[in-house]
């Protein structure tokens, strides 16, 4: 058979690749000898080599109080594929006990994509493992339907602009605040983010390109990183290890992650996140959906904007396209003879709209929060006249950008409402928001569904922003299509995507890692 001097050219680099994936497993002896035997099995994130690991590794064995063995396969490319993952913990595992390895007792770590592959591997292998620990990943949601079979440290960044915070936060949610029994959660799923660290930070050395375009610029040392990592790995092995001692060190951490996460839990709450909860739309109200969106209640009231009047929304979930029974459509269920003395008990519908990516790859790239809300509410002109105003005209009540003021009360929210630091960085680095006038209005129904919240990229002043409007749909109560007389619909800004903005997408341009030299 005659092999071409390129095919022949790729066999040989197939081989050396190979070659060189295998010689780069590293191997690292216990540093103490006095406590109970493990081992920590330690899976590469994409184009990060083994040996970019060893000061995090060496962290862990020095502040665990095991008789610490560790072990870091190198895939091929650099690749920790799902389906290579077994033959590589099988490799290394024998590799361990070459070296002189005697126990059976192997805790897991993955970093980043390494994460996401390994707990895939865990879920079927669950006898291989006594711990787990994800660094710049998290339990994925298709797990959640299922009690996960390892105890799961979940460790992430501030700064990761690879796996972001909040999805992080999201994690926090369910395995800590709301798991059936919070103590088990905090020994058996802990979540801790690291404030001031960024995802390379789990890893040294050269920065990989994919790394570099994504990620944000930390604002602590790799040191201070690897040591503060380090503690929280060795305390959550220690502790599944058998040593209790570790938990209250591993409660600590979890509770000032939860101060640290209490801004974007809030925002998400408000929205109704849909990976908090599902929206009950046509189901019964239960413990196990959410409603409506108390964010979209308030946005009623900035609606009405009457200081008179006391204004009670009522909000639900629905499908924006569903209009059919009157539920499905906002309404006044009330109406007073003065203003002085009323209180408008009022009905609306919302729909979030989340980004289609993060519905199909839980990968904490993409925003996870709604990227508009579509919130259908009654008239500004039909809340007056409820409230026992007369002759009100829609052009003077309803003929301006009320959504854009509506955005900008929220907007407002949120700033105020992030923490100082937070609000330090995005005020000098962010990318900001600025609220632009409604378009509109598309009165044909599906036009106002189908017109997305906008987001444009832009520069004032020669800064760079980015301005938000809102597609509105708008009919006084004397419109000929009685079925849609007296609306006025807003796309809303969610507090949660302004969070998120701050927090992570608007520093990607001035405050990223490709702008450290």
């Amino acid at each position: 058979m005659v092999v071409s001097l390129a095919v022949a050219a790729a066999l040989l680099l197939l081989a050396d690749s190979l070659c060189l994936g295998q010689s780069r497993d590293v191997i690292l002896e216990p540093v103490k000898r006095s406590g109970a035997e493990a081992a920590l099995v330690l899976i590469q994130d994409f184009q990060i080599l083994p040996e970019q690991y060893l000061p995090l590794a060496k962290a862990v064995q020095n502040a665990s109080n095991l008789t610490l063995w560790v072990g870091i396969p190198e895939f091929f490319v650099s690749d920790p594929a799902p389906s290579d993952i077994e033959e590589g913990v099988e490799r290394i595992i024998a590799s361990l006990r070459d070296a002189g390895m005697e126990g059976d007792n192997v805790a897991f770590a993955g970093h980043s994509l390494g994460g996401a592959s390994l707990q895939r591997y865990l879920v079927g292998h669950s006898s291989r493992g006594f711990a787990q620990v994800l660094l710049g990943s998290f339990l994925q949601r298709k797990y959640r339907s299922i009690p996960y079979p390892i105890p799961t440290l979940t460790v992430g960044g501030e700064l990761d602009g690879v796996c972001r915070v909040s999805r992080i936060m999201e994690s926090y949610y369910h395995s800590i605040i709301h798991t059936p029994n919070h103590t088990v959660g905090i020994r058996d799923f802990p979540v801790v983010v690291v404030e001031g660290m960024s995802n390379m930070q789990f890893a040294s050395g050269a920065i990989p390109q994919l790394t570099k375009d994504l990620d944000l610029r930390p604002e602590i040392s790799y040191d201070e990183a690897h040591r503060k990592v380090g503690a929280l790995v060795s305390a959550f092995l220690d502790l599944h290890a058998g040593d209790s001692h570790t938990l209250g060190f591993l409660s600590k951490a979890v509770m000032r992650s939860g101060q640290f996460l209490k801004p974007l839990l809030t925002a998400f709450e408000l929205e109704g996140y849909h990976n908090f909860k599902p929206p009950c739309n046509d189901k019964p109200p239960n413990g196990s959906c959410t409603v409506g969106s108390s964010w979209s209640e308030q946005g009623v009231v900035a609606m009405g904007d009457l200081k008179e009047v006391i204004i009670n929304d009522s909000d639900s979930f629905h499908p924006s396209l569903e209009f059919y029974p009157h539920d499905y459509l906002p309404h006044l269920n009330n109406s007073c003879s003065t203003p002085s003395s009323c209180t408008l008990e009022v009905f609306s519908v919302t729909e979030n709209v989340y980004e289609e990516l993060d519905n199909v790859i839980d990968s904490g790239f993409v925003p996870i929060s709604a990227y508009e809300m579509r919130v259908k509410m009654v008239s500004r002109q039909v809340m007056m006249e409820a409230a026992g105003y007369r002759d009100v005209d829609f052009n003077t009540s309803d003929g301006y950008s009320v959504c854009k003021l509506i955005n900008q009360a929220f907007y407002n929210w949120a700033i105020g409402n992030a923490s100082n630091r937070t609000l330090q960085r995005y005020t000098k680095y962010g990318v900001p928001y600025v609220m632009g006038n409604d378009e509109g209005p598309y009165n044909i129904f599906p036009e106002w569904v189908y017109n997305p919240l906008q987001y444009k990229h832009t520069k004032t002043a020669g800064e760079d922003v980015i301005i938000v409007q809102s597609p509105t749909l708008r009919t006084p109560k004397d419109y000929f299509l009685k079925i849609s007389a007296g609306f006025h619909f807003c796309k809303v800004l969610s507090p949660a995507r302004v969070m998120e903005w701050m927090y992570v997408d608007s520093l990607r341009e001035n405050y990223g890692m490709k702008n450290v030299l």
